[in-house]
């Protein structure tokens, strides 16, 4: 006997008339506020034997159960018992159904019990799960008789609707047709429908009907009150005057549609534009008057050329249906039609009226929502199901060689016309009763007719099932065309769209209406396929006209689409805030500074919508900071500013590779190759537009100001990605030679730097020292050779100060004091080039030349507070570690130089090969220290001792110092003593265990002075070759830089530029300072000319380089076959 359920939990119960709704959880399963554990079920009352009102059924789960509208739905019927399932149409359950229901966001309805296929499709939802998962939101919805349950599962039910408590059902195996009465444990919900009576199948046509409905689950208006639909999609037989035409009769106008004459030829029609399904109309009288219709038929039709249809009754009658009207002139009459209709055009045709025809109306319905029923074996109940299916219009998958019915259905399909009747009576016996014969074959051979709805599929063919579904809906949907481009998308499914629909488009008679149809289904087509990485959808809607971009992407869209993408998970960022974060992340990535994001200047307010400019580059950065590769080169190739994109898609990848841990290499080196390829094509673009345009044109590229990247150039984006090669570019460097390392001419002087000049140059004039090629120091050639001189002036000074006996003196004088003046100018140099923002000082901590000015500054001011305060030998100390800095500082000066510039980076990319170095070396040195003294010296306690004896000796005897005499203990004995009281009151020790000693030391010199001296010589040679092969690149990159550093710097050097610190600190504090950027001054006229100009090259480029690799692809083919 099994156990009742145990009542625990409250309010999960609720009850709307004859809907009882409440959650259950079964014996065994994880107790938590975790949904998908818990089942959500419904009592649905009918014994009256009146017909049930399932739309109110749809729209009661709609509001209790919260459940979205799927994209499909997927009806599984068959064998109601337990029957063997063969290893190929198990994978059809547990790959195929389950895979496309996750995939499409569909819902699956079986009949709900743990038996059959339904025990089948709920373990299959359990597999997917586990293997992938994924599939948490499937929803799976069993429709079941309550009468035949369980008494224990009914009790409990029961008594969570009148307790308010959550049950916990027992699951035990079905013991026959009595015991036949558990739900599927893996459904995530279930209608129960209590019928009286003891008998299977009694939920059928509530099965049947709900399928219907459920298309209209969440039904709107379709646009006549809001004008949605325009007033050339209204026609009607006639008006009475001008300002009472057919356009007044929407829903809630201030007048209403009145023909000329009011008898029953007259009729307004609407063209919904696309086929959607219609399940209601709303209707008012004449706001004016007192006239109004009282009944009225409703036609309707898919395709203009279509035969006008009237809404029936759905009986076996078809009666047609005169829907009754109004009673007075504004209240609203709502008619909902039997089962929704699938329309394009709807007709309404008043037959009866108060005094003459006047009426305003709405429509009410929903877009078109695909069903598809799947066959699995079966008896006569599914064969019933599935050929009225055929019927209604609902395309069947016959799942062949699965037994029973499906096998039949499939012999009768195959073989249509070929064999006899008595071939199906005679598989028909082996499955159903005699007297029930002549009725299923007649059902049969009514659905094999319907060849569009009717498929079979062969579990041990090629094809996957969800293809096969997917075939099924395209064929019944063959007039549908946003519905069957809706159907290829959800299934990925690109090649369709292109060969088949858009092809067949270009031979349709109706093209207008089809292509209003596609753009309206599109709209939400391509918001899906953007938030989906459906690159080939995105591109194919663009290319093909069907979406305006510009018209599409609008502030309000860009936000869904992070929200629904890049922040999916993250609950705080919502609407409201997730440009923000949006802002945040890119300025991390890049470094750029943006006030907000997207600028102000990028929005167009056009009425209720903010419309992006350029809608090209904002889908661009979506896509680069959702990595989706393809969809961002192609959001790249139709944008603007081609070279700007592509090396802020550079950063951005080079920072993201950056911040990945070695558990994700692979996705990491794949960050890597984009960013590679992003650094190619900007060389590429540039590259086009230097051999394409005038000799003019490619500075004004490289230095026009971007306002849409963070107020940077092009080459300021180069610098910050890191891209050498494009600075290497021959038009960078003759930019480089001719316009700004010596002359600086067409770039932007601030009037506060030209006043900077004039007022404190005269004071710097006096200099002897000034070449006359190094006087004009407006240019960074000038202020470079300008800095260059006094530094070595500096250098010389501190030099002499170092060496000389100044520093014994109480008190600085003379020289000393000039050079601690001069070196304080050096301090106030380096706190202007730290900047006062966060993002000026994280630049400044990235150049590694200014961790050696920050090392050398603050030794030196270090050494002259101890100077001051008469700690002279200390400061002494710390003077020379800061004079040492000094002149290593030196390298930087030579990185102008061609032949010097490359060995500086050797040096320093040597140095990092050599720190990693040192720390191996560490490891043996120390570990062969400890072993020596430990087996020379073993009584000596002094820690002191024993730790510089540990590191000095073995560090000097890699340069062949060996202290063999101290070793070997050959050593004068009065200079060491073995007496342990002597040592421990000091006397030096001598070495004991000799030999052991000697032995050390020869595994020692091979370890170090062998193998990782030849190490070490290695590493070198391997960075030196490395440095060698892009010697020039390197130069390039470095001279730029200098060209730069030396372009924003004063034109003064120490100690005279305290003199512009000065100045320009007056002109900070007054507010009125403007430093001087590398940026190209253009007028408007020739800042849209150079945007035009880039473009052009670069969709040039991109045509160039796929006609080579077509060109590539056909003859590499061609040798192939050869071969």
């Amino acid at each position: 006997m099994d156990a009742g359920p145990s009542q625990t939990g409250s309010g999960h119960a609720v009850q709307t008339q004859n809907f009882k709704f409440g959650k259950f959880t079964y014996g065994g399963e994880k107790r938590s506020n975790d949904e998908h554990k818990t089942h959500k079920f419904v009592k649905v009352i009918n014994k009256d034997g009146d017909k049930l009102d399932v739309k109110k059924l749809v729209q009661a789960i709609k509001t209790k159960w919260d459940l979205k509208r799927p994209n499909l739905v997927i009806s599984v019927t068959g064998g109601a018992w337990d029957f063997p399932m063969n290893r190929h149409v198990r994978e059809v359950f547990r790959k195929g159904i389950v895979e496309a229901a996750d995939s499409t966001n569909a819902v699956i309805i079986t009949g709900g019990t743990n038996v059959g296929v339904m025990k089948y499709t709920g373990t299959a939802v359990k597999d997917y799960k586990m293997a992938t998962g994924k599939g948490k939101k499937i929803v799976t919805l069993g429709i079941a008789t309550w009468d035949k349950l369980r008494d224990d599962i009914k009790k409990g039910l029961n008594g969570a609707i009148s307790s308010n408590t959550q049950p916990e059902l027992t699951i035990q195996p079905p013991k026959g047709e009595e015991e036949n009465g558990t739900l599927e444990p893996n459904h995530s919900h279930f209608i129960l429908v209590e019928h009286g009576k003891m008998e299977w199948g009694a939920d059928v046509p509530v099965r049947a009907e709900f399928e219907k409905q459920i298309k209209a689950m969440h039904e709107q208006p379709l646009g006549l009150e809001d004008k949605k639909i325009q007033d050339s999609q209204i026609n009607c037989s006639s008006t009475e005057h001008a300002t009472c035409n057919h356009s007044k009769a929407r829903l809630n106008n201030d007048s209403a549609w009145t023909p000329d004459s009011s008898d029953k030829k007259q009729w307004i029609e609407i063209d919904l534009g696309v086929t959607k399904l219609v399940s209601e109309v709303v209707t008012q009288g004449n706001p004016d008057d007192d006239t109004w219709v009282t009944k009225y038929k409703v036609q309707y039709k898919v395709e203009k050329r279509d035969k006008w249809k009237f809404v029936t009754d759905d009986t076996e009658q078809n009666k047609i249906l005169k829907f009754p009207g109004n009673s007075n002139r504004n209240s609203k009459r709502r008619n909902i039609f039997p089962v929704p209709i699938r329309a394009s055009f709807i007709r309404l045709v008043p037959t009866k009226w108060k005094t003459n025809i006047s009426m305003r109306f709405e429509l009410r319905g929903s877009d078109d929502l695909p069903v598809v029923c799947i066959l699995v074996e079966g008896g006569p109940n599914s064969i019933q199901q599935s050929c009225e299916a055929v019927e209604k219009g609902t395309p069947v998958v016959v799942v062949a060689n699965s037994g029973r019915a499906s096998d039949v259905l499939a012999y009768a399909f195959q073989e249509a016309g070929e064999k006899s009747d008595d071939d199906i009576e005679n598989r028909l016996k082996t499955i159903i009763k005699e007297d029930e014969i002549a009725e299923s074959k007649n059902l049969i051979k009514k659905a094999v007719h319907h060849s569009n709805m009717l498929n079979i599929y062969d579990a041990k063919s090629n094809i996957e099932i969800d293809h096969m579904i997917l075939q099924a809906l395209m064929k019944a949907n063959i007039t549908n065309i946003g519905l069957q481009v809706t159907l290829a998308q959800t299934w990925n499914r690109i090649d369709i769209v292109k060969d088949e629909i858009f092809r067949s488009l270009g031979e349709t008679t109706d093209w207008e209406r089809y292509n209003r149809e596609i753009k309206e289904t599109i709209s939400g087509n391509f918001h899906q396929a953007l938030i989906k990485n459906q690159e080939g959808f995105v591109k194919l809607y663009l290319d093909n006209g069907v979406v305006i971009l510009e018209n599409f992407i609008t502030l309000d869209e860009l936000k869904k689409l992070y929200v629904e993408t890049k922040f999916k998970e993250d609950e705080r960022v919502n609407e409201q805030n997730v440009l923000e974060k949006v802002r945040r992340e890119i300025e991390d990535l890049t470094t750029l500074h943006f006030e907000r994001y997207p600028l102000s200047s990028n929005v167009k307010d056009v009425g209720l919508h903010n419309y992006l400019q350029d809608p090209y580059r904002h889908l661009f950065i979506f896509a680069i900071l959702n990595d989706f590769e393809e969809m961002a080169e192609y959001f790249w190739e139709e944008g603007q500013e081609h070279i700007a994109s592509a090396l802020v898609a550079s950063k951005i990848y080079r920072s993201q590779a950056h911040m990945m841990t070695a558990t994700y290499k692979e996705k990491r080196e794949r960050f890597k190759k984009i960013e590679k390829k992003y650094d190619d094509l900007a060389y590429e673009v540039l590259d086009a537009c230097e051999s394409q345009s005038e000799k003019s044109d490619s500075p004004n590229i490289v230095l026009r100001n971007l306002p849409n990247w963070g107020e940077k150039t092009c080459l300021d984006l180069a610098e910050i990605s890191g891209n050498r090669n494009f600075i290497a570019h021959s038009a960078v460097q003759t930019l480089l030679d001719e316009e700004i390392w010596s002359t600086r001419d067409g770039l932007n002087d601030t009037k506060a730097e030209k006043k900077e000049e004039c007022c404190c140059i005269p004071y710097g004039r006096f200099i002897i020292f000034y070449i006359w090629s190094c006087l004009d120091v407006r240019t960074p050639k000038g202020r470079f050779c300008h800095n260059a001189a006094f530094y070595i002036m500096f250098l010389a000074l501190f030099t002499y100060v170092m060496i000389s006996d100044q520093l014994s003196n109480r008190w600085p004088a003379g020289w000393e004091c000039f050079l601690i003046v001069w070196g304080i100018t050096f301090v106030t140099e380096e706190i202007r080039q730290m900047g006062i923002t966060i993002k000026e000082m994280k630049e400044y901590i990235l150049n590694q030349w200014n961790w050696i000015d920050i090392y050398m500054l603050t030794s030196f001011v270090l050494g002259v507070i101890l100077r001051l305060v008469n700690h002279r030998h200390e400061a002494r100390i710390i003077l020379a570690f800061s004079i040492f800095g000094f002149y290593f500082r030196l390298f930087h000066k030579l990185t102008f130089s061609k032949y010097t510039g490359p060995k500086v980076l050797m040096i320093g990319q040597m140095l990092i090969d050599l720190a990693v170095f040192m720390v191996i070396l560490l490891i043996v040195l120390t570990g062969y220290g400890v072993a020596v003294q430990s087996v020379l010296y073993p009584h000596v306690t002094d820690h002191w001792t024993v730790f510089k004896e540990i590191l000095y000796r073995p560090y000097f005897q890699i340069y062949g110092e060996l202290f063999l005499e101290d070793i070997q203990g050959t050593a004068d004995d009065c200079a060491c003593s073995k007496n342990e009281t002597a040592i421990s009151l000091g006397a030096t020790p001598c070495p004991q265990n000799t030999g052991w000693g000697i032995v050390f030391l020869a595994l020692y010199m091979v370890f170090s002075n062998v193998l990782l001296l030849n190490l070490l010589i290695a590493m070198f040679s391997h960075t030196f070759d490395k440095v060698e092969e892009e010697n020039d690149v390197h130069w390039k990159f470095l001279r730029y830089s200098l060209t730069k550093e030396y372009f924003n710097r004063p034109f003064l050097a120490p100690p005279l530029i305290i003199l512009v610190h000065i100045y320009r600190l007056t002109r900070f504090c007054l507010g009125n300072w403007t430093p001087a950027v590398m940026v190209r001054k253009l007028s408007e006229e020739d800042d849209a000319r150079t945007i035009k100009m880039e473009q052009r090259c670069g969709y040039e480029h991109i045509l160039s380089k796929r006609r080579k690799q077509r060109e590539y692809a056909r003859y590499g083919t061609i040798c192939n076959f050869h071969v």
